[in-house]
């Protein structure tokens, strides 16, 4: 497998955390996104990144959700959910927290807009949701660990290492984000990542 994406953590990290969970060896092929990078995405299904190759180069699977789903079914299928209905609730809190992604990584990109203002604005809203089902649970969906839980990590590393104390008004994100932390293969993907920056907006 080899997984190719720019040299950031951004859409990187969830499926280098499923690949590090999974014990699977894997290639990394980092794309740096300057000048050349326009002239290369023809090179790709959508002329964007992460792709993940297969067979030798054979397949290329494009889009991050597509390719963490692929992971999640290859690896420990359980973390979509075991019935249709617990799948249902894991798709209901992946996607949410994909949007909250989205509403936290987005802002590194708009120059003019005031980043740490937006934060100190809108994270607690933004985790409420989260800080309700995670008190009932140490888990997102279906009280066990599921995709959700991967990504909801990924939001909260960049508020730890962005403005951590924002994180720490929200607690039992922090503490789902340290357990994450703490499973074998998510700390490998925190040595693996060290040091890169989180997104190519050159902000962050």
């Amino acid at each position: 497998m080899e997984l190719v994406y720019f040299p950031s953590r951004c859409r990187g990290d969830l499926p280098r955390a499923l690949l590090f969970e999974a014990g699977l060896q894997f290639k990394e092929t980092r794309i740096p996104r300057d000048p050349s990078w326009p002239a290369r995405k023809s090179e790709f299904v959508f002329g964007q990144l992460p792709v993940m190759r297969l067979d030798g180069g054979r397949r290329e699977l494009a889009h991050s959700h597509a390719i963490a789903r692929y992971l999640a079914k290859l690896t420990n299928p359980s973390l979509l959910g075991d019935t249709i209905d617990e799948a249902a609730n894991v798709d209901m809190w992946y996607y949410q927290t994909d949007d909250v992604f989205m509403f936290v990584i987005i802002p590194f990109y708009e120059t003019s807009a005031s980043v740490e203002q937006l934060f100190n604005d809108k994270w607690t809203s933004w985790m409420a949701p989260f800080e309700k089902a995670l008190s009932c649970s140490e888990y997102l969906a279906n009280g066990k660990l599921s995709l959700a839980d991967y990504h909801l990590f990924d939001i909260a590393e960049v508020m730890l290492h962005f403005k951590p104390q924002l994180l720490e008004q929200t607690p039992r994100v922090r503490a789902h984000r340290d357990r994450m932390a703490a499973r074998p293969g998510v700390a490998k993907l925190l040595e693996y990542v060290k040091g890169l920056p989180f997104t190519n907006s050159g902000n962050f």
